[in-house]
């Protein structure tokens, strides 16, 4: 998984960048950053910033569903090569 990946979803896990920051051994500007790129490149937030603990935006809730999808895919492939 792409590390914007694996910040977004903890972000989202823990509802708030400074929190995500600190689980993820990351400066909360840093993570901001990496998270403002990611959105960049969807072309739309995928955070509302407005709310605390931080909500998902309807493109948030997508990329988020995405994510999980990849994460049970990797499991899949994981479990046929035992």
């Amino acid at each position: 998984m792409q590390p914007e990946m694996k910040y977004i979803y903890t972000v989202y896990q823990c509802g708030s960048f400074s929190k995500a920051a600190e689980k993820l051994f990351l400066t909360q500007p840093a993570l901001s950053i990496s998270v403002q790129k990611a959105e960049h490149e969807v072309g739309m937030p995928l955070f509302n910033r407005d709310k605390k603990p931080l909500e998902l935006t309807e493109a948030g809730m997508i990329y988020i569903q995405k994510i999980e999808q990849i994460q049970h895919l990797v499991r899949q492939q994981r479990e046929s090569f035992i």
